[in-house]
């Protein structure tokens, strides 16, 4: 860490207006081209107006264009800004728990190498591989993430994602904390919880040139 910029989002801003209020700091373009890789129901844009190109894997959630995040079907250098906000449940694509209904079940946590459940770190590199590609010369990477407890382990996605993002060449521009108001426990474990169940990290990258 050294000059990055640290924030926590107050209370009374919703997270689709924090969004907004970071693309404006970290681009200084009017209308940005902006694309969500992994839209789902596009919750996080709350009432935003911003103009994005949506993406998921799932067609029933009616994305812009139906892709997989790690292979994305766009020209290179097409856009100013990604943002990034992968399920954050522990058994996605195999849970049945309200979560990953809710939250998108089009990519299994199942790493194919080890056969073990409980993060999408197996597919950092491939989405940010794409990510680049596609984002222009100095563009902007946002990625939403949460640490989470998953079969009795923690499960670091910020650091992880970190890593990989630097191994490709990413600069950390700021770190962002969204503070929950509840902890968000699966319903068979309604007393446990953990710190970093509460809240979730906006990570701001910059592609170098």
């Amino acid at each position: 860490m050294g000059d990055e910029v640290l924030s926590v989002q107050p209370f009374d801003v919703v997270p689709g207006q924090f969004l907004d209020d970071m693309i404006s700091f970290y681009c200084d373009k009017p209308q940005p081209d902006i694309l969500d890789p992994t839209c789902n129901k596009r919750r996080m844009w709350g009432k935003s107006q911003r103009k994005i190109v949506a993406v998921d894997i799932n067609p029933e959630v009616k994305p812009d264009v139906v892709a997989d995040h790690t292979n994305l079907p766009f020209a290179d250098a097409s856009f100013d800004i990604i943002t990034y906000d992968p399920p954050h449940t522990g058994d996605q694509g195999k849970s049945k728990t309200e979560f990953a209904a809710k939250y998108g079940i089009g990519v299994k946590s199942k790493n194919p190498e080890t056969g073990k459940w409980g993060n999408l770190f197996h597919t950092y590199p491939a989405f940010l591989k794409e990510a680049k590609r596609i984002l222009r010369p100095n563009g902007v990477l946002l990625a939403k993430l949460a640490d989470v407890t998953h079969a009795q382990q923690f499960q670091f996605a910020t650091a992880e994602f970190y890593l990989a993002a630097k191994n490709f060449g990413f600069e950390l521009l700021g770190y962002h904390i969204l503070p929950r108001k509840g902890v968000i426990c699966d319903s068979k474990w309604k007393k446990a919880s953990h710190p970093r169940q509460n809240h979730c990290t906006w990570q701001a990258f910059r592609r170098q040139k």
